[in-house]
């Protein structure tokens, strides 16, 4: 598995992301993402097992469903 660090970094900067995490840019969206997982950096999800498990929760599986409504949204317009 690639590492989380790295699929934050390029989700971070990805607008569809960033209006999940209700932001307007990706030096927000980098702070949120750190205050969520409570992390300094997010390398440090890499290697932190909390860290990890507050990715997953607060992040990964919500942004999974909302990408997915949003999917279902676009194609009943």
């Amino acid at each position: 598995m690639k590492r989380i660090s790295t699929w934050l970094a390029l989700r971070c900067k990805e607008a569809v992301f960033q209006q999940f995490l209700g932001v307007s840019d990706e030096r927000t969206a980098v702070r949120a993402v750190r205050a969520m997982c409570d992390v300094k950096s997010r390398r440090e999800i890499d290697t932190s097992k909390v860290a990890q498990h507050l990715f997953h929760q607060m992040i990964r599986l919500p942004y999974s469903t909302y990408l997915t409504e949003k999917e279902n949204q676009d194609a009943t317009f």
